[in-house]
């Protein structure tokens, strides 16, 4: 049913289950403020995590250790409370707020359906579109050489096959031949303006001038893959991890919403003049 999908039925779902899990563990025998037991539970994570740090388990001495230094955190812990260090701080409160975000998230941990993937993919297509990728040869020449008039009959004797490539131009440390490279790669590579260039050349002849972040080039397109759209099949892995994101964004908001709407929430007006008086202390 799509009512035991919704990420705020499993956030409030969790938040009973942890909060009566709280009062059951309150109704039993607590221990005194004074009291610090560690249980053979503890006992054991503290090992594993022993073991998947260093790939082996610990030695009685070391097991000893690692017991002392978590009584030693928690009796810090509960001094550093109890004295309210832990009031106003900025690591504290990001820290609650990843636990309580990862409470959220784990309401959106649901295997999406094919139709949701299939869908969801439909409504986002700029994710998931493949790259046009060309092939292609080019010829540099540096700004401004050779002039125009030149330039064009180079071009003519390349396309009539009476000059070869490697005969004209200039030497450029990126290459001169280059095979199925996506448009963004060429684009980081010479720039937008030859990117441009190249995908608006028709594959086979001799082109140009194209300019680059270099100076001037002649291009011949030797192959092209255009962009497309792909099947889901093509590209489960990726739809399946953008929307359990996008799940847990909204699950995230919802919770925080719904927490939001506890409080009224009171917002003092900045004084006329503030922000400037701030830029001009924090002005070099």
């Amino acid at each position: 049913m799509k009512l035991l999908r919704e990420p705020l039925l499993h956030f409030l779902t969790i938040g009973a289950v942890l909060f009566g899990v709280y009062q059951f563990s309150d109704a039993g025998d607590e221990p005194a403020s004074d009291e610090i037991i560690v249980s053979a539970g503890q006992i054991r994570s503290i090992a594993a995590i022993f073991s998947q740090t260093w790939q082996r388990p610990p030695n009685a001495k070391e097991l000893d250790a690692l017991v002392d230094e978590h009584i030693r955190d928690e009796v810090l812990y509960r001094q550093g409370v109890a004295m309210g260090l832990d009031k106003d701080d900025t690591v504290i409160r990001r820290r609650i707020r990843q636990k309580m975000e990862f409470v959220a998230d784990m309401t959106a941990d649901v295997e999406p359906t094919e139709a949701e993937l299939k869908a969801f993919v439909a409504e986002h297509p700029e994710w998931f579109r493949s790259e046009a990728r060309f092939s292609f040869e080019q010829v540099y020449f540096p700004a401004g050489v050779p002039n125009a008039e030149r330039l064009n009959h180079v071009l003519r004797d390349l396309n009539a096959g009476t000059v070869d490539a490697s005969s004209v131009g200039s030497p450029l440390m990126v290459g001169t031949d280059f095979r199925d490279v996506s448009r963004s790669a060429v684009a980081k590579t010479f720039g937008d303006d030859f990117a441009m260039g190249i995908d608006r050349s028709a594959p086979g002849g001799w082109s140009g001038p194209v300019t680059s972040a270099y100076g001037t080039h002649l291009v011949r397109v030797t192959g092209r893959v255009d962009a497309r759209e792909p099947p889901v099949e093509e590209v489960r892995d990726a739809a399946r991890r953008e929307w359990l994101h996008a799940r847990k964004v909204v699950a995230n908001e919802a919770l925080y919403q719904r927490l939001r709407s506890t409080y009224v929430v009171k917002i003092d007006a900045i004084p006329p003049g503030a922000l400037e008086e701030r830029r001009a202390e924090v002005a070099p």
